[in-house]
């Protein structure tokens, strides 16, 4: 694959990463009252099949570079797409979270934003430098 289709690889990465940023920030886990988590589990799900697509599209392998290098953005982004696909399944069909899984959902969430910023800021790099 050439450059520009890894930066524009890296291009949707920082934009379905930065999807998730926002919902995250906008949402953030409190000790009580509700959760939207039916809100922020769609924004999830659809970041993740943006992200799903564009894997699937690809041509070639996305762990290594053209001339045989480690591709950096491939094992973060293959553990940001499987913190979504937990999130998807540990909160699906919740209007909000229950206070027996409050505690460890608040950890899960913050994992996520973490790993959600980490990815949207190198991908954006990657995405102007390819």
């Amino acid at each position: 694959m050439s450059g520009g289709d890894r930066r524009r690889l890296a291009a949707t990465v920082a934009g379905a990463a930065d999807a998730v940023v926002r919902v995250l920030a906008a949402h953030p886990m409190r000790g009580s009252g509700p959760y939207p988590a039916g809100d922020v589990l769609a924004v999830l799900l659809g970041q993740q099949r943006i992200l799903l697509e564009a894997v699937d599209e690809w041509e070639g392998p996305l762990a290594v570079t053209a001339d045989g290098r480690p591709e950096p953005l491939a094992g973060e982004l293959a553990l940001f797409m499987s913190y979504l696909q937990l999130s998807c399944v540990l909160y699906r069909g919740l209007s909000d979270i229950p206070a027996p899984m409050r505690a460890e959902a608040a950890r899960h969430l913050s994992t996520v934003h973490l790993a959600a910023r980490r990815l949207r800021d190198r991908a954006r790099r990657a995405a102007r430098t390819g």
